[in-house]
């Protein structure tokens, strides 16, 4: 019984339900598309396929680390904001259409019908709506989906498809027991109304014109009749207008912290490459070594590439050298600091720590973390005070005081090869020595996984007992690399022979920060997707919304009123909806990325947020005034036989 009513019900005011069916069908779209694009493409539609008949292994340390984490902790924030908006686009349109079923519930309770049978009748018919929303938006997103990844396949990207249950599941059973708890509960509160109240719809029943504005400052009702008219509209229909400043703050939201978050991890990713890599840096080394280590720095943003101990033995004789051979490079000007290196690919092993965790009654206890996992990494051997970079750093790096029990590495190493890093210490099987880790850096050497040790120790474990390195670093000042090649080659050739050469990274930190560039195409796309699905939505309802307020239009035709009017109280409406909702995200938005993103980042300035909010709301107030266009034609359709219907 109750499912024919609520079939039959949906079918007669299918006017009203199907554009609420379309509504929710694109938001759920959207969330299954979202859904799809994380799970399955993601970051991943960044990580090309190797050239075809290469014969280089792949690099399975691509994009790891810190910077994935970040930017993974970011894709799953806006999938949740995703979920979540669907969930309450999904109660505000079950809400209102029960708050327009008020007549109908009040003339059946005045018939007699029992009020459980009531509430299951209409929570049925919103069911179905749910239903049929969520079928479409499952075949639309998913189809949406496929044509994406189409398109990436054709233009080379790597897809890696998996069919989603979990995700999608929670989207469904939350969009069911929203409808059911909160607008279930509103549907009872209907019920619960007297008859005589009940037929106000969303105005409420006590509502005087007398009142004095309390939503929309007074004084704008001042400046000219339609404005009077659009604030009178909001005042009347508060419910309404709550509900569309909810959706739309969130749908907002979204739109900013992608943005904004965006804009955020660019900024300080490629900030924390910069100082991990650096430009105006040149390398000295055996023409073996400086082609292997150039590379383990290509390795961050070319998937193709991939260095290991069976590709080069670092420590082979022919490779080392020693400095003071070639130490009157210090006497050229134009180098800023020379950083002497020893790098060799080490066996490593993670030894278990203790981690100090608090009970739930204010105590605490240790745990023992460590799950002793093995592999072999590049170590290099630095002086601590001649160290080129300025990492970005977690806790702290090693000095020449404690190099012997300390050393450092890089955040792909500590997030994937360690429970705990900073509980934990590290044993070198090559050096037969274990060191605590002091601190982690950012690093795109080898993607982050390097460990970086004092060289004293280490060539003492080694037995070395001159001054011999197999890679040295120089720091040059601005624009003087062509300054000083003819010197580095008569150095060079003198001194170490044909086979010692020197390169130059700009070329390969450039393409490092370009592949990071790359990244801010993924929200860009999920922005644009956004907007458009919200202004779809903005259409649909008001296009709904517009069959309870078609009287007070058909009334106001009657007497004279012209479209432009009417068109100018429907744009300050929306208008009244879109700027609190803007303002309300950018506050939310602002916090959101605080406590969410911004950890060591560096933030954008001020004027940038406030671009964002002004060019998003100048592209809202133009699709409001074409999503009125058509709603204009369909007010043209209704006559005084209408009323009767709505």
């Amino acid at each position: 019984m109750a499912i024919d009513f609520a079939l039959k019900d949906f079918y007669r005011k299918k006017s009203q339900t199907y554009p609420y069916v379309l509504t929710i069908m694109l938001v759920i779209s959207l969330s299954i598309f979202f859904i799809y694009f994380s799970t399955s493409l993601g970051l991943n539609l960044f990580v090309q396929n190797a050239n075809p008949g290469s014969n280089r292994s792949a690099n399975k340390y691509f994009f790891s680390g810190s910077i994935s984490l970040v930017y993974s902790q970011f894709n799953t924030l806006i999938l949740v904001l995703v979920i979540i908006l669907s969930v309450i686009v999904v109660i505000a349109i079950c809400t209102t259409l029960f708050v327009s079923k008020k007549r109908d519930i009040a003339i059946m309770k005045a018939l007699g019908t029992l009020p459980d049978k009531l509430y299951w009748y209409y929570l049925v018919e919103s069911f179905i709506i749910i239903f049929f929303g969520f079928l479409l938006g499952f075949v639309l997103g998913l189809a949406g989906f496929g044509i994406f990844a189409l398109i990436a396949i054709l233009l080379g990207y790597k897809i890696i498809f998996q069919f989603d249950l979990f995700y999608t599941l929670i989207l469904f059973f939350l969009c069911i027991l929203g409808d059911f708890i909160v607008s279930g509960t509103i549907l009872r509160r209907i019920g619960n109304t007297p008859v005589a109240k009940s037929f106000s719809k969303d105005v409420r029943y006590n509502y005087s014109a007398s009142e004095k504005f309390t939503i929309i400052p007074r004084w704008l009702s001042k400046l000219g009749f339609g404005l009077k008219i659009a604030i009178g509209n909001v005042i009347r229909r508060k419910g309404e207008f709550y509900r569309n400043i909810f959706v739309f703050t969130f749908i907002f939201l979204i739109i900013f912290t992608l943005g904004i978050g965006s804009i955020v991890l660019s900024t300080s990713s490629q900030e924390w490459i910069r100082k991990a890599q650096d430009e105006n840096i040149v390398i000295i080394g055996h023409e073996d070594v400086v082609d292997a280590y150039s590379e383990m720095y290509k390795m961050y943003s070319d998937p193709t590439i991939y260095v290991d101990e069976d590709d080069i033995d670092f420590f082979n004789s022919k490779y080392l050298f020693n400095f003071t051979e070639i130490s009157e490079i210090e006497s050229i000007s134009e180098i800023r600091n020379i950083d002497r290196r020893l790098i060799k690919f080490c066996d490593v092993e993670e030894l278990d720590g203790y981690n100090y965790y608090y009970g739930e009654e204010g105590g605490g206890s240790y745990e023992i973390v460590g799950q002793q996992r093995k592999g072999n990494f590049p170590i290099i051997g630095i002086y601590p005070d001649d160290l080129t970079q300025d990492f970005e750093i977690e806790g702290r790096f090693f000095d020449d005081e404690d190099s012997y029990d300390n050393m450092t590495i890089g955040d792909s190493l500590a997030y994937d090869f360690f429970d705990s890093a900073f509980d934990q210490s590290m044993l070198n099987k090559d050096l037969q020595h274990r060191f605590h880790i002091s601190g982690v850096v950012v690093d795109s050497f080898y993607n982050g996984y390097v460990g970086y040790v004092g060289m004293d120790i280490f060539k003492e474990e080694l037995n070395f007992t001159g001054d011999e390195v197999n890679v040295i670093v120089l720091k040059l000042k601005s624009d003087s690399y062509k300054d000083v090649k003819d010197e580095l080659d008569d150095i060079l050739t003198k001194k170490l022979g044909q086979d010692f050469t020197y390169l130059l990274l700009d070329e390969i930190f450039d393409e490092n920060i370009a592949y990071l560039s790359q990244l801010t195409i993924y929200p860009l796309i999920l922005i644009i997707i956004m907007c458009f699905i919200s202004i779809l939505s903005l259409y649909n309802y008001q296009k709904a919304g517009l069959y309870e307020k078609v009287k007070d239009f058909l009334i106001m035709r009657a007497i004279g009123s012209k479209k432009k009017l009417i068109k100018r109280i429907l744009f300050l409406e929306s208008l009244f909806m879109i700027i609190p909702s803007i303002f309300l995200s950018l506050g939310l938005g602002m916090i959101i990325n605080s406590v969410f993103l911004i950890d060591r980042a560096y933030l954008p300035p001020l004027y940038i947020p406030l671009i964002g909010i002004a060019l998003l709301f100048g592209i809202m107030v133009v699709f409001i005034y074409i999503s009125i266009l058509p709603i204009i034609k369909k007010i043209d359709k209704f006559t005084i036989k209408d009323f009767d219907i709505y």
